[in-house]
């Protein structure tokens, strides 16, 4: 609240915590509360997706557990994100949606030839009147990746107010989303995790995945 004062964006980066069950779950609902009590609290990112994917894998730190299996921390989570109503780092677009729909070329089915190939899907997603979270799965093709960008077209009216494990170019819109420095090298055919939460409907159609 210190920096916030100043006119200062804070974030709470890296995230983790360690323990199991309800004792860890309360933990993570606390630190989410804290944020959303500062107003300009604009992101959680936690240190990654899996309990294994952790430099202290000993301590289960994370959201989901070895075998990608969602936590008791996650759910206390996505209820606090869910019971807070940040205010949205820009104001919501004023304009109608577009009356033509956005371009609808299919993805590739496979991943185009060469070391920069990769995909984009959607791993999980919570809707609920008002309100979404998504989780996008980034898949590299043949070769792997030293960097990635996903752009996600977000429907008209809907807007970002939490990221992690990525940063997103804007909250509206044709969001781009980066790796973060800790994600961006992803070994040929292997796969790694970021997500978001907003305000409106959640993504769905094709995204576009670009890797270097």
């Amino acid at each position: 609240s210190s920096f916030a004062a100043l006119g200062v964006d804070v974030q709470i980066t890296e995230l983790d915590i360690e323990g199991s069950g309800t004792q860890q779950a309360e933990t993570y609902r606390r630190v989410v509360q804290d944020c959303l009590a500062v107003p300009r609290c604009n992101g959680i990112t936690v240190w990654g997706i899996r309990d294994s994917d952790s430099w202290r894998s000993y301590g289960t730190p994370l959201l989901f557990d070895n075998n990608g299996n969602k936590k008791q921390a996650y759910h206390a989570t996505l209820e606090a994100l869910n019971d807070g109503n940040p205010p949205p780092t820009t104001p919501p677009p004023t304009t109608p949606p577009p009356s033509t729909p956005p371009p609808t070329t299919p993805p590739p089915t496979s991943p185009p030839p060469g070391g920069s190939g990769c995909t984009a899907s959607v791993a999980s997603l919570d809707q609920w009147n008002g309100g979404f979270v998504a989780q996008i799965r980034v898949t590299a093709g043949s070769s792997s990746l030293n960097g990635w960008a996903v752009t996600i077209g977000l429907p008209g009216g809907s807007s970002l107010t939490n990221t992690w494990n990525a940063n997103p170019s804007g909250t509206s819109g044709n969001v781009t989303f980066r790796n973060v420095n800790y994600n961006g090298n992803v070994g040929a055919g292997g796969s790694t995790e970021f997500g978001f939460q907003g305000t409106g409907t959640g993504p769905s159609g094709s995204f576009t995945c670009s890797g270097s």
